[in-house]
């Protein structure tokens, strides 16, 4: 995989330093100001669609044990090599199938 959300690997990694550095930064600076910050006005919460993996999870800490999931968003897939790194944690990937398998399943289950 050669793009990561319309960026090379090296500017997604980055990209995602950058983001670890502010956060751990924030609480120094009390001031409220944040250097190069943009106004937005009329905000409200929102949310939108990002790729994730949805699976059957097998030893996560949370969830139990083959129970259908949505993980975090994906930062790095490598089909290769069957592994996937989401927000919160690396999975190992198993058999692949098509989305349509996961839409069959949810109108059944209605």
């Amino acid at each position: 995989m050669d793009d990561w959300f319309g960026m090379d690997r090296y500017d997604l990694i980055n990209r995602l330093r950058s983001v670890a550095d502010d956060l751990e930064a924030v609480d120094k600076e009390r001031s409220g100001i944040i250097p190069k910050a943009v106004l937005i006005r009329n905000w409200a919460l929102a949310q939108r669609t990002v790729p994730c993996l949805i699976g059957n999870a097998t030893g996560h800490p949370e969830i139990g044990n083959d129970r259908p999931t949505f993980s975090s968003p994906i930062y790095y897939i490598d089909n290769e090599r069957r592994i996937a790194r989401t927000f919160s944690r690396w999975y190992r990937l198993g058999n692949r199938v098509d989305p349509e398998f996961w839409n069959i399943r949810a109108r059944s289950a209605k």
